[in-house]
């Protein structure tokens, strides 16, 4: 049993010291939209897509395996516009976001590739439907969720400046789990598509 542990610390030591930590801040463009089912299970197709950006901060936790456990947090826009019965309907939301996930880097030379998957939390700082230029706080008035919640596919290619600065860009795929509606008889999600420009910076 002693073995075990002190192989077990061994090798926590030498995946710590082989660890590197990063610092980064990416910005983002974005396009996203909305998927929406009726109170009779059926999908609603006709919104159109909105295009906004993000932002975020974070911390990465590189293993020399090419393993890597990625941490961010910043602020993205959501929404999307719809035309019923001669009406324009279009939404305005805000969110603050926390992400945490795993990723996998493979490098040659200068140059890597990775692809990373994170669940992200959803804080609404923001809801705003405007129908026809009249706009409705539909946050304030408990006619959305403000708790959103789902999953980040990512992508991407990264170049090495030098032993303390990476850029990167990745492209990006967000899949909403939780449902947007107050009204529980229906269902709407979160759908995003974008692409993030971002620098790494390397703790040593």
């Amino acid at each position: 049993m002693k073995t075990i542990v002190i192989i077990i610390v061994l090798v926590g030591l030498g995946v710590s010291v082989k660890a590197q930590s990063n610092l980064t801040i990416e910005a983002s463009q974005n396009i996203t939209n909305f998927m929406f089912e009726n109170s009779f299970g059926e999908k609603v197709d006709g919104y159109s897509p909105s295009y906004s950006g993000g932002y975020a901060l974070g911390y990465s936790y590189n293993l020399e395996n090419g393993l890597y456990f990625p941490f961010k947090a910043g602020m993205r826009k959501a929404g999307a516009t719809y035309i019923y019965d001669n009406s324009n309907y279009s939404w305005s939301l805000q969110y603050l976001d926390l992400r945490l996930g795993l990723g996998y880097d493979y490098s040659f030379g200068k140059f890597g590739t990775h692809l990373s998957v994170t669940g992200y939390y959803g804080y609404m700082l923001k809801g705003i439907q405007t129908l026809n230029n009249q706009d409705f706080d539909i946050r304030n008035a408990g006619d959305i969720n403000k708790n959103d919640f789902g999953i980040f596919f990512s992508p991407g290619v990264s170049f090495t400046a030098n032993d303390y600065i990476s850029v990167y860009l990745d492209v990006n795929y967000m899949l909403g789990l939780g449902n947007l509606e107050s009204n529980t008889e229906q269902k709407s999600n979160n759908r995003m598509y974008g692409a993030t420009l971002g620098l790494a910076f390397s703790i040593k």
